[in-house]
């Protein structure tokens, strides 16, 4: 069985017909890429409980992920038609902990989400939350009622911090605006508490505004070198940046976030904004991983979202 996954694009799966958008996003990125898709079914190595203590051994829960990942095959090869390879892999693990490891060299790690309503949002996107938190590629959350646009390209959404950081997150929503012919919409948003929001926004909101809008810019300005092509707007609003990416990922192809965290699987989460836009988006939303740089403010998480966290 081959497992590397060198340059593919990554696709987590629990069953045929049950992650048919995530599989859509992850062909058309690898159409784009000229690269291959990689689907993966991760199972338990025994299904446990009450008793009877062992519902099924390994041996059958090895069947059972070798059937699913047939037929995810088959409907792997519908949806390409023969226009992009694919490979399909069942692998002993939690899902979360075989994503991330396949996804060490691969371009991008995709996986669904549903759009959970009342009490079940607390339980709902666990894999998806713990591979953006961990993965060393850029993780894409697809909603299950997602479908490509057919009237061109719908504009791409990134959120940065103030001054434009990080740079690594612009970057890739340069590159999926330029690959897709879209348009990018470069948004920073900030509010604070109410009491505090009113004090702030009072005596210094208009000159925030203008002096972001000119770094912001500024950094947008130096990728545009590279993307000459891309037409980009630039947007800095009092709002809360949940409420801004959520809303505009309605129309939006692409939402495009950053996240910092350490390595591996040491402890880690993540931040109230990125869970926020992952859980509520009606967009596939790109979580890119970010290190440590110089250019990043030393408050880096004292951001507006933080200190009052909304999700």
């Amino acid at each position: 069985m081959d497992t590397t996954t060198k340059d593919a694009v990554v696709v987590g799966v629990s069953g045929p017909g049950r992650e048919t958008a995530a599989l859509r996003w992850a062909i058309d990125r690898a159409r784009r890429d000229r690269s291959e898709v990689v689907a993966v079914h991760a199972f338990r190595t025994a299904l446990t409980g009450p008793p009877p203590r062992a519902l099924l051994t390994f041996a059958e829960t090895a069947d059972m992920a070798h059937w699913v990942i047939k037929q995810v095959g088959d409907e792997l090869a519908g949806l390409t038609d023969g226009t992009v390879p694919f490979r399909t892999l069942a692998v002993a693990g939690t899902p979360a902990h075989v994503l991330v490891d396949l996804g060490r060299d691969a371009r991008a790690v995709v996986v669904q989400h549903h759009l959970p309503h009342g009490l079940r949002r607390l339980f709902a996107g666990s894999t998806a939350y713990a591979v953006a938190a961990h993965a060393d590629c850029p993780v894409v959350s697809v909603p299950a009622d997602w479908q490509p646009t057919t009237d061109g390209p719908a504009e791409v959404v990134v959120g940065v911090h103030e001054g434009g950081v990080p740079l690594a997150v612009l970057e890739a929503a340069f590159t999926e605006a330029e690959a897709t012919g879209a348009p990018l919409r470069v948004v920073h948003a900030w509010r604070l508490d109410a009491v505090y929001d009113d004090i702030i926004t009072d005596r210094v909101a208009a000159e925030w505004r203008t002096e972001q809008q000119r770094a912001v810019t500024g950094v947008v300005d130096g990728l545009r070198v590279r993307h000459p092509a891309v037409e980009v707007t630039v947007e800095v609003r009092h709002q809360w940046p949940t409420d801004v990416l959520v809303d505009d990922s309605q129309v939006a192809s692409l939402v495009v976030v950053g996240r910092h965290g350490p390595h591996a699987f040491e402890p880690a989460h993540l931040g109230s904004l990125a869970r926020t836009v992952v859980r509520e988006a009606r967009s596939p939303v790109m979580v890119v991983p970010v290190r440590p740089h110089r250019d990043a403010p030393q408050d880096w998480e004292l951001v507006a979202d933080e200190i009052s966290p909304q999700a």
